[in-house]
């Protein structure tokens, strides 16, 4: 079938939203970024500490200035001063540049936080380096595992500091689905008994091959390195060269690897890689050739890291016998040759290509990567294409002279046309390919992406000949740059850094694709840089752009927000809280409010942060709403912080338990805020520990306590926004003025651990904290009401009883302990019953511990801020609001005087795995907020 870019359009658009439906992080367009880290005058940073403490600069950052989560992203490279960051995998080139520009600010950050504290400028810069450093095995960083070390130790001896430069590596796949139709649709005898692991691998060699003829044109595009270090007489200089990528001409790129045929097919390329690692010619990750098919899956380095310590272990005990000309090296690379083989077998899933010298512009970088994603397609979609480039010993030949053309006189290379043989210029060549993937770009909305390339044909300047533009003024007769003149540059790339930041992330909205990935990377970063006011790149988030602009109706704007809260794993009240989530989800809020306009208080001195958000002038207002953005445990699993709608119902944990309020909260300022004055005397506070009961800092007590004494400030009505639509359907949530207290203490024993043999049987700890539990329940039972005919009752929970070791017989315990948790109805005398059980404690020798004491509450029917809201339910609901009684604790019981209500919508299932929020009743509580503002605006 001939090549129809239309119809392939619509195949490739259509498997990628099933890609997206089925998994929507997977992408196919992923960067891995190389950078060396470098002191104030440019020279590579070795180590850090001294003697036993001493260890690599990059094993220093990832370990002590990195956090967990953007330590993740990167890896070690071959030397102290080297590090590797690597994107996700994206369905739009645009969405991975994206990315890997906010990874590099995360790394321009973290070395302008080691540089204040040692009082200098440090720098990532990519390509060569521009100091030649004395490399040895000692440069490499320590906290590689041996069979790592082993491997680079052998590239350090072949290659030395050739191997001190840093690229970017591009990986391009095709959606899986459309591999499959394609594989499906294949005339029986041509598909015959092949596998569909088969197919995929022919079609990535096929790529591989073809993209090997672009490899000089992407060099030429993506160079950046006309630099060069030269330390003649023991001095060290920067020389301003004419090459455009010496950074291409320096990495190896050995000829014995690089051999004729290695791509020609998926039969040659198992045979002669095979050969090759039985040659001892490729070992590890050494195949530095520009362009390589890749394995998603690569268990090869976790198999060999293992070898040396199993080997020395398993001969250390005699457990096998080595030959007689064998030692435990020759048997561990024995099995690295093994493990390497079993990689070459595995099914290929990807292109890798090595050729951009990194450092680019943002837009040409986009424009580069969208280039090669669609030559994938291209040749997916064009099976004449390419039919005379075979990877023979000519075609290689051809390649390599290109490529070193390509290195050394950049978009001015004069070249042997890959598929013709004939001499063409560079930018002739680049028009060519464009022309190529025209039509496909047109049909997928890429051209546009492409205009650098498309002015770079026309004669625009690569990156190396803009830097050579950019420091003539500054050359000396020589040729040499002052350092002060690439402090200069460096400085003038970091500035530009943080406008491509700002820009992202006032468009990463566009991407309809990557969206959400993107705005996930954008809350993490700015999370990190909100308790560093002196980061460089600060990731501020536009709501104002992200949010608002892309929902046509309000209840889908809060869902918007409510998921962006719900994706967050802020979860307390586990023995695995993730605080630093919690933390997150306070950050989201806050750059919410602050983008807004509003008033925004963040307490984040404590464990758990909290906020208070306001109107002008009414931070201090009468009427505070409440509510809490932190969740209990997943249940079963973390899939519940993926939300998701199915009918009426928004699913996820959180969803009812109260993300999808604290969203309505926020978006209902939001909006209030934008009409003006007069604003309502109402103000939002929102705390991060609700779920583990609120005795810390900084929960509702503790603030409304600090209110209190700096400002002399109390709410006069407290709403909880819990949810009060019990049933699930409702549009109006219950106004519940009545709320039950929490109260949690422990009952202890003591005794002292004997043996029961020795000592003679006493009255064991087993039997005085079951004597005591009774004693305790018979109390509780006196003073708490434990039946009621309309449900409105105090509960009593035993959560937990504890006493010995289990399995431990011949042991008494020493202590025992009954945990217990009451929640009272305000018509229960709290203090009574506390009086009394600190009594029978006292006279049975028992220690009493409570932790909190909270009593039920009754809001005054009379309290003009409550009658104004049930004026403004009644209004828009067109009937009287349903007065309930709240069972569960809130935040409500904290209220001052007692003065607070839970009102909230509708939701099923909190705390477990059905949880969800019914939809329709988000709309209604907003339109009754905006009523209520009208009923205390007059």
């Amino acid at each position: 079938m001939s090549y129809d870019p239309v119809k392939f359009a619509e195949k490739y658009e259509l498997a990628v939203q099933s890609v997206q439906k089925d998994a929507p992080n997977s992408g196919l367009c992923g960067l891995e970024h190389e950078w060396n880290l470098l002191d104030t005058r440019f020279r590579p940073l070795l180590t850090m500490g001294s003697g036993p403490s001493e260890q690599s600069f990059v094993d220093y950052l990832r370990q002590d200035i990195l956090s967990a989560w953007s330590t993740s992203f990167s890896q070690l490279e071959v030397f102290h001063w080297m590090i590797e960051w690597a994107t996700r995998p994206y369905f739009t080139p645009r969405g991975a540049i994206y990315e890997a520009r906010l990874m590099q600010g995360l790394l321009v950050n973290a070395l302008d936080k080691v540089g204040r504290s040692h009082g200098e400028q440090l720098y990532c810069w990519h390509g060569n380096l521009l100091y030649n450093p004395r490399v040895s095995h000692s440069s490499i960083p320590g906290y590689w595992h041996i069979a790592k070390r082993r491997y680079l130790e052998r590239c350090v001896d072949l290659y030395g500091d050739a191997l001190a430069t840093a690229g970017t590596h591009a990986n391009l796949s095709v959606p899986e689905p459309l591999l499959a139709w394609e594989f499906m649709h294949l005339a029986g005898a041509e598909r015959g008994d092949m596998h569909f692991d088969r197919f995929k691998s022919d079609f990535y060699i096929k790529a591989t091959r073809l993209f090997r003829g672009f490899a000089a044109l992407f060099i030429a595009a993506g160079a950046s390195t006309p630099l060069q270090s030269n330390n003649s007489l023991d001095k060290h200089v920067v020389e301003v060269t004419a090459v455009d990528s010496i950074r291409n001409l320096t990495f190896p790129n050995p000829p014995e690897i690089d051999i004729p045929d290695l791509y020609r097919s998926y039969d040659l390329y198992i045979k002669l890689s095979t050969d090759l690692v039985r040659q001892g010619i490729r070992f590890g990750n050494n195949n530095w050739t520009p362009v390589r098919a890749r394995s998603f899956a690569e268990p090869v380095e976790e198999l060999i890291e293992v070898t040396s310590d199993q080997l020395n272990e398993l001969y250390a005990r005699g457990l096998y016998t080595l030959g007689q000309t064998l030692s435990v090296e020759d048997m561990a690379s024995e099995i690295e040759s093994q493990n390497l083989i079993a990689r070459i077998h595995l099914p290929m899933s990807r292109v890798e290509i090595r050729t951009d010298d990194g450092g680019l512009p943002l837009a040409l970088e986009i424009a580069n990567l969208t280039l090669k994603h669609l030559l994938l397609l291209h040749f997916f979609a064009d099976k004449e294409f390419g039919g005379d480039f075979r990877y023979d010993a000519v075609d290689i030949s051809r390649a390599r002279q290109n490529e070193a053309a390509a290195a050394r006189n950049g978009l001015k290379a004069v070249i042997e046309h890959p598929f013709a043989g004939k001499s063409i210029g560079m930018r002739e060549y680049l028009m060519w390919t464009l022309s190529e993937v025209k039509p496909l770009a047109d049909e997928l909305g890429l051209w546009d992406e492409l205009q650098p390339l498309i002015e770079m044909a026309a004669g625009s300047l690569n990156t190396s000949e803009m830097i050579r533009a950019g420091l003539s003024g500054a050359i000396d007769p020589s040729g040499q740059v002052p350092v002060e003149a690439l402090q200069k540059l460096a400085q003038q790339m970091k500035n530009q850094l943080n406008t491509d930041v700002q820009y992202i992330v006032s468009d990463f909205k566009n991407l309809q694709l990557d969206r959400r990935r993107i705005g996930d990377f954008l809350q993490h970063a700015r999370d990190e840089v909100y308790s560093d006011p002196h980061a460089p790149i600060r990731f501020h988030r536009s709501f104002a752009d992200g949010i608002q602009l892309y929902h046509q109706d309000k209840t889908s704007e809060i869902i918007a927000l409510s998921q962006d809260l719900i994706r967050i794993p802020s979860v307390t009240a586990s023995p695995d809280e993730r605080i630093q989530e919690v933390k997150r989800a306070a950050t989201l809020i806050y750059d919410f409010a602050r983008e807004y306009g509003m008033g925004v208080r963040y307490y984040d001195q404590e464990k758990y942060p909290a906020l208070l958000i306001g109107f002008p002038g009414q931070m201090h207002a009468p009427v505070m709403l409440a509510g809490h953005f932190d969740v209990v445990e997943p249940d079963p699993d973390d899939s519940q912080f993926i939300p998701k709608i199915e009918g009426d119902y928004l699913w996820g944990r959180g969803a009812a338990d109260m993300k999808t309020v604290v969203g309505t909260f926020l978006i209902w300022m939001k909006d209030t805020f934008k009409l003006g004055d007069p604003y309502p005397p109402i103000n939002l506070l929102l705390i991060g520990n609700e779920e583990n009961g609120e005795s810390e800092a900084m929960g509702t007590p503790q603030l409304l306590k600090l209110l209190r004494e700096d400002a002399g400030y109390q709410p006069a009505l407290l709403i909880a926004g819990e949810r009060t639509g019990e049933n699930g359907d409702e549009l109006y949530g219950q106004i519940c003025t009545e709320n039950r207290g929490v109260m949690r203490f422990e009952i202890v024993l003591h005794g002292t651990r004997s043996h029961p043999g020795v000592h003679g049987p006493s009255a064991d700890m087993s039997t005085r904290l079951i004597d005591a539990h009774f004693a305790v329940s018979e109390i509780l039972t006196r003073f708490l009401t434990l039946e009621s005919s309309n449900g409105w009752k105090s509960q009593i929970n035993y959560p937990y009883i504890q006493v010995g070791s289990p399995g431990i017989f011949n042991i008494s315990a020493d202590r025992a302990v009954i945990g217990i948790e009451v929640r009272p109805i305000p018509q229960d005398d709290i203090v009574g019953l506390v009086a009394e059980l600190q009594h029978y404690c006292s006279a049975q020798s028992l220690e009493f511990e409570i932790q909190v004491q909270e009593a039920g509450i009754v809001c005054d029917p009379d309290n003009p801020f409550l009658t104004a809201l049930i004026r403004a339910v009644a209004d828009v609901s067109g009937g009287q609001p349903a007065i309930g009684r709240k069972l569960p604790g809130t935040s409500a019981r904290f209220a001052p005087r007692g003065q607070g209500v839970v009102w909230g919508q509708s939701g099923l299932a909190p705390h477990g795995a059905q949880e969800r929020h019914y939809i329709p009743s988000i709309e209604p509580y907003y339109h009754a907020l905006t009523r209520l503002t009208k009923e205390l605006t007059g």
